[in-house]
């Protein structure tokens, strides 16, 4: 993001058109602790050749450079980021840093001035909502996930952790009827099943895990940790031959010798038992 604002700056600065889109990055985890787990995600940015003529628009057809200062093999294409919606993403970045710090106050103003740019920015409402609910305000935390579920298209992570929040009030009817909402959430944003069925398996909850990691191998079939994590759950649930099935799957996507070992090892501890 830092380099995408640089981007956008200089940009500003010699009045060249600029857009922003949205990128599905592999779901690597830079930092987990008790509370929170932290992503990588990055926007790429297209610079267009300016026209004389009036009608010129950046959606017009005109040239473009793509900007991406670390692109991926496997990085998907997600939607256009309009401006405010960029600065959204700064805002929530920065208070990601806070949250992490414990600074819950200044991790609020951040997410406040994030909302401030896009009322309907999923991400920030989910954060705030988070942030609130640590601050002891469970009431304003549930409303803001009631209206992150009524005004935003991405619906993932905040069902997630809406169901959080009803399961530590113990309200268990509702608290199914979310976890059903998410169950059969059709999302084409894979990355975000993944954590979420990490989440699952921390709590458990194998028989949902499943779910979650299928619809992320439907749309990510070449992520060998997955399949990893799917033998465990298979093998929780007492299903040896869907296990070894999903390991010979990691095996297949991984290159990397360490990982072989691992999946190998584990395959033939299954074949012997």
């Amino acid at each position: 993001m830092s380099l995408a604002l640089l981007t956008y700056a200089i940009a500003s600065e010699f009045q060249v058109d600029i857009s922003f889109q949205l990128l599905h990055t592999m779901p690597v985890l830079l930092d987990v602790t008790d509370q929170y787990s932290v992503t990588s995600d990055h926007v790429r940015t297209f610079l267009y050749e300016s026209r004389n003529d009036e009608s010129n628009s950046i959606f017009s057809g005109s040239k473009r450079v793509v900007i991406d200062y670390f692109p991926g093999r496997y990085d998907r294409g997600g939607k256009k980021v309009d401006t405010d919606e960029f600065f959204a993403m700064l805002y929530r970045n920065l208070a990601a840093d806070a949250l992490f710090s414990d600074d819950l106050p200044l991790a609020y103003l951040l997410l406040k001035k994030s909302l401030s740019f896009s009322k309907v920015y999923a991400p920030s409402i989910n954060m705030l909502a988070v942030v609130l609910r640590r601050l002891g305000d469970v009431e304003t935390a549930e409303s803001l996930y009631q209206y992150g579920l009524e005004v935003s298209e991405d619906k993932v992570t905040l069902l997630s952790n809406y169901h959080y929040l009803l399961v530590n009030q113990g309200r268990i009817v509702e608290a199914s009827v979310v976890k059903n909402q998410l169950l059969e959430l059709d999302d084409s944003s894979p990355y975000k099943w993944y954590l979420v069925a990490q989440d699952s398996i921390a709590a458990g909850d194998y028989l949902s895990a499943k779910v979650y990691l299928n619809k992320f191998i439907d749309n990510t079939y070449y992520y060998h940790k997955a399949y990893f994590d799917l033998a465990k759950v298979h093998f929780k649930l007492d299903e040896p031959e869907q296990a070894k099935k999903a390991l010979r799957k990691a095996l297949d996507y991984t290159d990397l010798p360490k990982n072989q070992q691992r999946y190998q090892a584990k395959l033939a501890w299954l074949n012997l038992h």
